[in-house]
Parts: structure tokens; sequence; C-alpha cells
């Protein structure tokens, strides 16, 4: 075989590895319920909303904590201070980074001492999770990631 050929071949081979490549990589894609962010245009489109929002919770100064265990949402609120907070409303939504597709909003039972429990996602790995806490006239908005093992 003379080194035209060998290159030529080469070549060829390369050219074809890549279209085999991007064909799979197109249709792995496109298969499933592939998505990064979730509604991410519909969240661009309230930015502005959102940002008044964290400049709101900031002021309040809570302080969230978030554990997700074999399907258990528990989730600590602290006030300003460190405080425990009672008597509030919260609630979780969420979805796992590798499973976008599979959101889920809970409404967590209070359990004392600042401490709310709910049912979420059983999946590992990663996940994204917005914390909504109202008490009274006051509204808190904290997002976290946590990872479930």
């Amino acid at each position: 075989m003379t080194p035209k050929t060998r290159w030529t071949l080469a070549i060829v081979g390369l050219l074809a590895g890549n279209v085999l490549a991007m064909t799979t990589l197109a249709t792995v894609a496109n298969v499933g319920h592939s998505e990064v962010i979730p509604d991410y245009y519909d969240q661009s489109t309230r930015y502005d909303d959102t940002m008044a929002a964290a400049a709101a919770s900031r002021a309040l100064g809570w302080r969230v904590e978030a554990t997700l265990v074999d399907g258990s949402l528990s989730v600590a609120v602290h006030d300003g201070a460190g405080a425990p907070l009672a008597g509030a409303t919260v609630r979780a939504s969420g979805y796992p980074r590798a499973h976008a597709h599979e959101r889920f909003d809970v409404p967590l039972v209070a359990r004392g001492a600042g401490t709310y429990l709910g049912v979420a996602d059983r999946l590992p790995g990663l996940h994204d999770l917005a914390i909504t806490v109202e008490r009274g006239d006051q509204h808190y908005l904290q997002h976290l990631l946590i990872e479930a093992p």
C-alpha cells in the first residue's frame, strides 16, 4: 500500500468517525427529556422580579439548610439572629439535575424548632431546590444545590 493510499484512508476514516460521533450525539440529545435548565426562557423574562425577591430575602437575613435523604426532605429555617423560625409556611420545589423533567413541589410540615419535613424526590445525585418560607407578610426565597446519597 502506497503512502498516498494510507493517508487517503486515514482521512476518510477520521471523517467517517466524526460523522458517526455527531450522529450518535444528536440522537442521544433528542431522545428522552434532556434539558439543562427547565423553563430557562420563562425564568429570563422574570429576571427583574427574581432580583427584587432576592434583595428582599437578603434584607430579612433568614437562613435555610436542607437535606435530602431517602426521599425525605428536611429543612431547618433560622431568623436573622440564628434562632429557629417557627410558625412559617415552607414549600420546596426543585428537580434532580440528571433528570430535570422530574420536578417536584412539596409543602413541608412543621416538626418543631424551626424544622420542616416533606416527601420529595428519591433519585440520588445533585438537586436544585427553591425553598420558599412565608410568615405573615414576610416572604423569603433561597435557592440551594444539595446532594442526595
